[in-house]
């Protein structure tokens, strides 16, 4: 079959999690025996040797089947013959509802929003990470419950980390890292973290935050001043919060990742974080890293059910720090990192695509919905009437 895989995002030697899912889920269709092309952003170089074909061109006629996020289609993916699967592991509506609602971030949640009544009658299958995004999903799809909804959550590479670690600079050989892995995003809660950190004293913990532009990203959005400016305000400074002002090429990601004793991932209480799967969890599960989680989202019950690190309420400083304590002994972190190295080989990107793999043959025979209720919809979507969209 030829598979046509897209993404809006930016491929290269560092990547972004929609970039690298993109990425992993062409490349184990490509194993299957698959021809497969990825569609990503202008610029994109492949990260390595890959039989995946790269393209910024999303030639949707060559395609027998197309795999995109629904952001990234437009109407003629929509109504051509090609079987259509969307990836909905990125819950970009509830993210943009947890941003400052200037008029830029209104008119993108309306364009997404108006995605979403296509998808309901067009789509053959759709990708989740994660039960309640399934849910969601299923809503999405009341009137069409034969619709398959496929879970395939974000993975990990097949090979173990190697072992090697970086120092990093601002950071005492001998002090413990608590890494912020990744983006500062209005739904995360970074200022937990840092007031846990202001109580836990003179104790030899680093808080390390990345302040680069991501990947493929305009501009940054949370520079090492603004970090400064928060740590400030709850009497902390360097060494205790630590800017990281670099990104690191995703095959040399490792050398931080095991520099780090804890892998932090918090957030606020909301929607967004009740679908999320935290890309960014993945490669703690990857380098056997304990997490500190907040509650709320698949991520923080695989944390807690399986013995991956320690859960505590969105907001709750006090629980953070001790969390923070207990996860910094020993013989806590050796117990953690046994339950994560364990677990690997579940969570392999070859393995989480099978149900992919398997489903994709018959997909296509799912019978679709009538366009023209599809695009009164969009319509609707479009002048902000979003109340048909599901809870």
């Amino acid at each position: 079959m030829r598979v046509l895989v897209a993404t809006d995002d930016l491929l290269g030697p560092s990547m972004a999690g929609s970039a690298l899912r993109a990425w992993e889920v062409a490349n184990a269709l490509a194993d299957a025996g698959h021809e497969v092309r990825l569609a990503a952003a202008r610029g994109s170089t492949p990260p390595h040797a890959s039989p995946v074909s790269l393209t910024t061109s999303m030639n949707r006629s060559w395609a027998d089947a197309v795999i995109a996020p629904p952001w990234s289609l437009h109407l003629p993916d929509f109504t051509g013959g090609q079987t259509l699967i969307i990836d909905g592991a990125t819950p970009l509506l509830a993210e943009l509802e947890a941003m400052p609602p200037t008029p830029a971030v209104r008119r993108r949640r309306h364009t997404a929003a108006a995605r979403l009544p296509l998808v309901a009658a067009r789509a053959h299958a759709i990708l989740a990470a994660g039960d309640a995004q399934g849910a969601w999903w299923r809503k999405l799809l009341r009137h069409r419950p034969e619709t398959p909804v496929v879970q395939l959550p974000f993975g990990i590479p097949a090979d173990d980390p190697p072992e090697e670690s970086m120092e990093i600079d601002g950071v005492p050989p001998d002090w413990a890292v608590a890494l912020w892995w990744g983006g500062v995003w209005p739904w995360l809660d970074l200022e937990t973290l840092l007031r846990a950190r202001a109580e836990l004293g003179d104790i030899p913990l680093s808080i390390v935050v990345p302040t680069a532009a991501r990947p493929g990203g305009a501009a940054v959005t949370f520079t090492a001043d603004d970090l400064g400016r928060m740590a400030a305000q709850h009497g902390l400074r360097s060494p205790a919060v630590v800017a990281l002002e670099r990104w690191l090429p995703y095959d040399r990601r490792h050398l931080l990742l095991n520099r780090a004793s804890i892998m932090a991932v918090l957030h606020h209480p909301g929607r967004e974080s009740d679908l999320s799967f935290r890309t960014r969890a993945m490669d703690a599960v990857w380098s056997a890293t304990p997490i500190l989680a907040s509650t709320g989202g698949e991520v923080s019950r695989l944390v807690q059910g399986e013995g991956w690190g320690e859960v505590v309420a969105p907001g709750d400083a006090a629980a953070a720090a001790s969390a923070l304590r207990r996860l910094m002994r020993p013989d806590d972190r050796a117990r953690h990192r046994s339950a994560l190295s364990s677990q690997r080989a579940h969570w392999r990107w070859s393995r989480l695509c099978r149900p992919l793999v398997e489903a994709l043959p018959s997909i296509g025979e799912t019978p679709r919905g009538a366009l023209v209720p599809a695009l009164l919809g969009t319509v609707a979507a479009l002048l902000g009437r979003r109340s048909e969209l599901p809870k």
